[in-house]
């Protein structure tokens, strides 16, 4: 080796040890943490739980149950150990399942030339929650647009409602947003109701119309999920002295989603003059309305229900100090997502395999340099149906939940601005939580911490909506790392190849060093931010949450 490289490599050794030699002992120690943590490995375990071969992991399936079982092997690989009785790493949150009887389900039509069946799935579904098995019966009247926009209203020329099927379009009146196209079939449900018609009959899109034809698909068979031995109810808040008591919601309309040749076969003409009206309604263009005299329909839908189970992986590290080991810092994020749509495969890579590798890269930093207290490790089953594996988790806990800390929540931390996490939940209860992440970041990681979506008023309730929320219901200090959502949340297009897995880096580091934070601290976090919430327990379920 040359003179001058070996000078030089020399000057670099001893750098490089006299910077550690001059490093806080803190933080030397964490250094051994922050360099386990692998982005080639993230990689690897993205590349495998965001796979479309996953089928989207809803809770509960097949696919949901191997990722389950892969998270647990690789949780032990990492030095993680098993924290529930018996040695498992999957907790059961049990589940009734119901879907809709394909044997006996129909829709029976009575028109001038006969009766007519029609099954499901092949020729209509219902996505409809009612309470159990129903019928309805009665004539046909159809809509075309009339009903569509924001402020539907009815030409009692035309026809009665009263007791009538009316059959719709269901891209009629196209609205801009989400929350626009709620308020717009709110809008028509309730004139359905004043005017006391039976229910919907609504003709699917040509888009959709199109995409089942051409994959030779029949409609979904949706299920209808009720989680047993899980409280996720949040109390209303007390009325106003002397204020009338809140309205009754009323219960959905009876509704049906029907093929184009169904719908030819409803108002009597041809596939493809359904298929000219459902594309002029589509546009935002008239389809007038009109009288079907002799016809009626006579619908009944039946449910079956069956018991099974989707699995929390619960994992732990023992702390390193024998007076604080049995307190502990909980990581969580959520490794379910979204069942197939007609065919269409939503990977859910950003949401939230993105959160699950995470954890686990979160674990083998953990391992390598362990905090004073245990940390124990849940990846939640369910998020996506209602939050419901943390609800079970912290409801079942194999720990007291008043020794539990903090929780770092990871749900979604791939996308977006690659210098910038959003933090929900931080402040709410604890500020040490909010302190420890803001000096954790400042002195080590540099991210812009974004309060954004804090406010539990804002208008997207996100502090609502991820795995943080139950947590803090039960007054544990929790705070949500998020990237915030994209064009393709929800969609086909939440692939692994999307990932930004620098940015994964360093919420990952942010992650270790809060916990390492808080897992040393000598004492629990205090309970400071609000004053309903002085101890860590289920009696805080009671807590109304609003804008403050």
């Amino acid at each position: 080796m040359p003179e001058v490289l070996r000078t030089r490599r020399l000057r670099v050794v001893v750098s490089a040890a006299v910077a550690l030699v001059f490093l806080p002992l803190p933080l030397l120690a964490q250094a051994r943490g922050l360099g386990a943590i692998d982005v080639a490995e993230m990689q690897r375990w993205l590349r495998f739980l965001g796979s479309k071969e996953f089928r989207g992991r809803a809770a509960p399936s097949i696919e949901l149950d191997l990722a389950s079982r892969y998270l647990a092997v690789e949780a032990a690989h990492v030095g993680l150990e098993p924290l529930l009785p018996g040695g498992s790493f999957l907790q059961d949150v049990p589940v009734e399942v119901t879907t809709i009887s394909a044997e006996r389900s129909r829709i029976r039509l009575s028109s001038p030339g006969g009766e007519l069946r029609l099954a499901f799935p092949r020729a209509f579904t219902s996505s409809v929650q009612l309470p159990g098995d129903w019928s309805a019966s009665g004539p046909i009247v159809f809509a075309g647009t009339a009903l569509a926009g924001p402020l539907p209203k009815w030409d009692d020329a035309v026809a009665s409602l009263r007791g009538k099927w009316v059959v719709v379009f269901e891209d009629a009146g196209r609205t801009e947003t989400p929350d626009e196209r709620r308020a717009a079939a709110a809008a028509r449900d309730q004139l359905l109701r004043d005017q006391g018609a039976l229910g919907l009959i609504v003709i699917i899109s040509p888009e959709r119309e199109a995409w089942l034809a051409a994959q030779g698909l029949d409609f979904d068979v949706t299920r209808r999920l009720r989680f047993l031995d899980v409280d996720t109810v949040s109390p209303a808040p007390p009325p106003p002295p002397g204020a009338a008591p809140p309205p009754v919601e009323p219960l959905p309309i009876h509704a049906v989603e029907v093929r184009h040749q169904a719908a030819a076969q409803i108002l009597g003409v041809s596939p493809e003059e359904v298929s000219r009206m459902a594309q002029v309604a589509s546009e935002n263009r008239v389809v007038p309305p009109r009288a079907l005299p002799g016809r009626s329909a006579d619908v009944e839908v039946f449910f079956e229900a069956r018991r099974t189970a989707t699995s929390n992986v619960v994992a732990w590290l023992p702390g390193s100090d024998p007076k604080l080991r049995d307190e502990y810092v909980l990581i969580g994020s959520h490794h379910d997502h979204n069942p197939p749509r007609e065919g269409r495969v939503l990977p859910g890579a950003d949401d939230n395999a993105s959160g699950a590798v995470g954890m686990l890269s979160l674990a083998r930093a953990l391992v390598a340099e362990r905090p004073k207290r245990s940390v124990i490790f849940v990846w939640h089953t369910a998020e996506e149906r209602g939050l419901v594996g943390a609800y079970y988790f912290v409801q079942h806990s194999p720990v007291p939940v008043e020794k539990i800390s903090a929780v770092l929540n990871l749900d979604m931390i791939s996308r977006n601005d690659p210098n910038a996490i959003y933090l929900i939940g931080s402040n709410r209860i604890s500020s040490e939580l909010d302190a420890s992440l803001r000096q954790m970041n400042d002195r080590h990681v540099g991210m812009t911490l974004d309060y954004k979506y804090e406010d539990p008023g804002e208008p997207n309730r996100f502090f609502f909506r991820s795995d943080h929320y139950p947590y803090i219901r039960y007054g544990i200090p929790a705070v949500w790392l998020f990237c915030g959502t994209t064009e393709d949340y929800h969609r086909e297009g939440d692939v692994e190849e999307k990932a930004d897995y620098a940015k994964m880096e360093k919420v990952v580091r942010l992650a270790y060093l809060v916990a390492m934070d808080v897992g040393n601290k000598p004492a629990l976090l205090q309970l400071d931010r609000h004053p309903q919430i002085k101890v860590r327990g289920a009696h805080n379920m009671k807590v109304i949450w609003r804008r403050r």
